[in-house]
């Protein structure tokens, strides 16, 4: 975990790329690493940077809260299972409507 990270999560899983325009098919599964970040300054947002060394990938998800709760995220279309359990994971309570 990096020495700034609040939590990490490792995981495998396959990947598919989500857009506006629809969603490819997922791929072989390949091995992750989220990492949860405090948002200098800020105690209710929070970033998590995901990253997937096999495909070169790392996404940016920026997390907002209010009073322990998720509120919004932004940087995905679709807030991965993966980020929820990371949030959950450090007491963040994610609602049903995030899945």
């Amino acid at each position: 975990m990096p020495a700034s990270a609040l939590r990490s999560k490792e995981f495998r899983a396959s990947v598919h790329q989500e857009g506006s325009w629809g969603a490819t098919k997922p791929t072989e599964e390949f091995d992750h690493v989220m990492d949860l970040h405090a948002v200098h300054g800020k105690d209710d947002e929070f970033l998590i940077e995901w990253t997937c060394d096999d495909l070169d990938l790392v996404e940016h998800i920026g997390i907002w809260t209010e009073d322990g709760k998720l509120t919004d995220y932004d940087g995905v279309m679709s807030l991965p299972k993966e980020a929820a359990e990371l949030l959950r994971e450090h007491g963040i309570e994610v609602g049903d409507e995030f899945l």
